[in-house]
């Protein structure tokens, strides 16, 4: 489904040099390796975030990077949902209104009872009408993972979904990334977190 060949991206004298990867339909893959070995500028660069120095990335068979700017961005909501490690909720838009946001931008017809029902799966019922400046770190990135389950994409990329949460907040993430993962999703998950990386189907080594 998602093939990478010889990707190379550089920042001075560390980055990405001339990596290989795979992923199948339906499979749930970690990219691990220490910190700042290039695991999130590879995932950046699958979701087609950031163009490569060289190398190529192919999706159900099309070249990502041959597509036109617009054209990668409509893939960003129609195929791939990217969990990123950064925040990026929308501070002037409630936390529902940040769940429908992106599915809206995608040019879908999101609900408010699909919306409500993961917020429900997700804990965060209670925080839909609240501010992303009003929420805890832990609801405030599962709400991230909220509204790109709404996009209901066949891949969801996610940098690192997991970091700096409680041990109940992580595990409600990591929970309803396997759910998906079971429902059909392909995963592509970068990420220290053992337990998560223990529930893929391979780890890959990054750097």
């Amino acid at each position: 489904m998602i093939k990478g060949q010889n990707i190379t991206k550089t920042f001075g004298d560390s980055g990405l040099h001339s990596m290989d990867i795979s992923v199948g339909k339906g499979e749930m893959i970690g990219l691990a390796g220490a910190s700042g070995c290039g695991k999130s500028t590879l995932l950046n660069i699958l979701t087609g975030m950031l163009r490569p120095d060289s190398g190529t990335v192919t999706i159900a068979g099309d070249d990502i990077y041959a597509l036109s700017e617009k054209k990668r961005t409509a893939l960003r909501g129609n195929v791939i949902g990217y969990v990123m490690q950064k925040n990026s909720l929308l501070p002037e838009l409630t936390v529902m209104q940040n769940i429908l946001f992106p599915a809206h931008m995608a040019g879908k017809s999101p609900t408010e009872i699909k919306a409500q029902e993961l917020a429900e799966r997700l804990s965060i019922t209670g925080q839909l009408s609240s501010y992303p400046a009003q929420i805890s770190g832990g609801e405030y990135r599962r709400v991230m993972l909220a509204r790109i389950l709404m996009l209901d994409t066949p891949i969801i990329a996610a940098d690192e979904p997991t970091s700096n949460l409680d041990r109940e907040s992580a595990q409600i993430v990591r929970d309803m990334l396997l759910d998906a993962n079971k429902n059909g999703t392909t995963i592509i998950t970068a990420s220290h977190d053992p337990l998560l990386l223990e529930s893929a189907d391979r780890v890959v080594e990054v750097g």
